[in-house]
């Protein structure tokens, strides 16, 4: 009998390194931190909304789902870029259409 295949680890954003040595980016909403990282072939998001932004997950995870959904569509040219986007308060204020215009913004400055 063959022992099975392992499929090799999923690559993983190390967000203590990087929210240390990434650039930053501030639009209304959000943070952006940006790290270039050669041994990716596509640019990865990362998310943290704290409970600070509010107490209800399902409002977090509605918030965390908007944003990697900007980032499938938007930032998806981007190679070898790990991003990770920090959410504060004002983005309760914002609804998808104005979330993704602000990221696009952004989304210049990252490619300059």
């Amino acid at each position: 009998m063959n022992p099975p295949k392992y499929s090799p680890k999923k690559y993983r954003i190390n967000f203590k390194k990087n929210l240390r040595i990434g650039t930053r980016i501030k639009v209304k909403g959000v943070e952006l931190v940006v790290v270039q990282n050669k041994n990716i072939s596509s640019s990865k998001p990362g998310v943290i909304i704290s409970k600070k932004v509010s107490n209800l997950a399902i409002v977090r995870n509605k918030y965390r789902r908007r944003l990697k959904e900007v980032f499938r569509l938007d930032f998806k040219g981007l190679k070898d870029k790990e991003i990770i986007f920090l959410a504060n308060e004002k983005i309760l204020d914002l609804d998808f259409n104005r979330m993704r215009k602000e990221l696009l913004i952004a989304r210049k400055q990252i490619t300059r």
